[in-house]
């Protein structure tokens, strides 16, 4: 089944993704290429225990498995779920739920919910140079005065929005001012900012595992 629609865009090196409206058992897949593949080590793993020291049930010889992507995926709206070709586990994604990172192989998402949307954003993937840049995922409703992260940010709204009293439609990707300037979402939804700055692995990391911790990401045994 198609998704009620899809929106592509792009700006210099960056591209977007956007499926909306994904009705139960819309399916998509994920397979992009990576120039050079920074995977999770024990010793960032042991971090994440001592910053983490009461969650006992954290998978992590699961996190092992994972390497930075120059993508972003976010799930915008209902449940989904990804599949990786010989891994045992699947794992579950709600609303605003975020990643940066991979494991080899091709990986299914599924729309476990009618309604669902789902967001990528990064690194032209027919590109020749995929470098991991730097990326936040922020929640907006309503009006702010936003300011971008570097003075080179580029912006993705996930929802219509005015920014600077320039209106940006949801999906499309737009560089960002250097300034404070007012940002204003139609409906609530979230904003990709990326960076020209290098992405760090322990960042991400940790962001990830506030996601788990939160139950905002879960992980099951496949039956």
């Amino acid at each position: 089944m198609m998704p009620e629609y899809s929106v592509r865009s792009s700006c210099d090196n960056l591209t977007v993704l956007y499926y909306k409206g994904c009705q139960q058992a819309f399916k998509f897949f994920g397979d992009d290429p990576e120039e050079h593949k920074v995977y999770v080590k024990d010793e960032h793993t042991d971090m994440l225990k001592q910053m983490f020291s009461n969650y006992k049930e954290y998978p992590w010889e699961f996190l092992n498995r994972f390497y930075l992507h120059s993508r972003c995926l976010l799930f915008t709206s209902g449940i989904w779920m990804s599949e990786t070709a010989k891994y045992p586990q699947y794992l579950r994604y709600k609303p605003g739920s975020h990643t940066s990172f991979r494991v080899s192989g091709i990986t299914r998402f599924t729309a476990m919910t009618n309604n669902c949307g789902a967001i990528c954003v990064g690194i032209n993937p027919d590109g020749t140079e995929f470098p991991n840049l730097r990326r936040l995922v922020h929640k907006m409703e309503g009006t702010t005065m936003f300011m971008p992260l570097s003075p080179n940010s580029y912006i993705v709204p996930t929802e219509n929005c005015t920014y600077g009293g320039t209106e940006i439609e949801s999906g499309t990707i737009r560089r960002a001012k250097i300034d404070f300037d007012e940002l204003v979402f139609e409906e609530p939804g979230y904003l990709i900012e990326f960076t020209n700055e290098p992405l760090t692995l322990e960042e991400e990391l940790i962001d990830y595992a506030h996601q788990w911790v939160s139950q905002r990401i879960e992980v099951f045994d496949r039956a």
